[in-house]
């Protein structure tokens, strides 16, 4: 099971939270929340920390977006299950989480 929030704050940004098993079969689904909340061209905050599964093509395609939209997209608050997940990977260096003490720049972090 998985979910996709998205909760538009105007010029602010918008927060997407990802909660619950994330795989292949959810890639489409990822894909076109974040392409239509980044055309928008707004900071964009992504909350994982709901996120309890994330297999190796979910990890890779959040780790694109991170390199691709780094001037946007911000993600935030992993869960242990992410971390371990990008460690697998491999991809440590190329993500930079935020956690939520971090994000002054979302108001609505708190």
């Amino acid at each position: 099971m998985r979910g996709i929030e998205v909760w538009e704050r105007g010029e602010e940004g918008v927060l997407v939270e990802l909660g619950g098993e994330f795989d292949r079969h959810d890639l489409k689904d990822l894909r076109e929340t974040l392409d239509d909340v980044l055309s928008l061209r707004l900071p964009v905050a992504l909350d994982l920390s709901g996120v309890n599964f994330l297999d190796v093509e979910a990890t890779r395609e959040l780790t694109i977006y991170s390199y691709l939209y780094s001037h946007h997209l911000t993600l935030r608050n992993p869960s242990w299950q992410v971390r371990a997940s990008v460690a697998a990977c491999g991809l440590g260096s190329w993500l930079d989480f935020r956690y939520e003490a971090d994000d002054a720049t979302y108001p609505w972090a708190s």
